[in-house]
């Protein structure tokens, strides 16, 4: 006499109603869930309000940072060998837009941008500053 011969047919129902339930959930989450996810996804709160220009911490004057550029147009900052146009607009979100500004940055101006932007030691090893006197330079002449 087997005392449990009613295990394997208990097993397999039980595996039939999981499979029967994650069906259900499954089909009612796609008729249910779907209205739920559009209202969130249009935020028409953000949509009509205005978005309000960034100002850069000017924190330390030494680091010489402007709120916009001089006379309205900032130089071209990609023309600095390791700034492309993702960093050129980090730059210019950080009140960098000249090369004069860079060209003017010290040692301890450069350890101040290079934690504002996240970098470490890329400004001395792409010698940006010296760049930047090279390219000011050669737009006064």
């Amino acid at each position: 006499m087997n005392p449990t011969p009613h295990i394997i047919p208990s097993a397999l129902l039980l595996l039939a109603a999981f499979f029967i339930g994650c069906l259900i959930g499954y089909l009612l989450k796609r008729m249910f869930g779907s209205s739920q996810r559009a209202t969130p996804a249009v935020q028409p709160a953000q949509s009509q309000t205005p978005e309000a220009p960034k100002t850069p911490d000017l924190g330390d004057p030494a680091l010489g940072l402007l709120v916009g550029p001089i006379n309205g147009q900032p130089d071209d900052l990609k023309k600095i060998k390791g700034i492309g146009p993702k960093l050129e607009s980090v730059l210019h979100d950080n009140g960098v837009f000249h090369f004069s500004q860079i060209a003017a940055w010290n040692a301890k101006s450069i350890a101040v941008m290079n934690t504002r932007l996240s970098f470490k030691g890329r400004i001395e090893r792409e010698k940006w500053v010296s760049q930047a006197k090279v390219l000011v330079k050669a737009g006064k002449a």
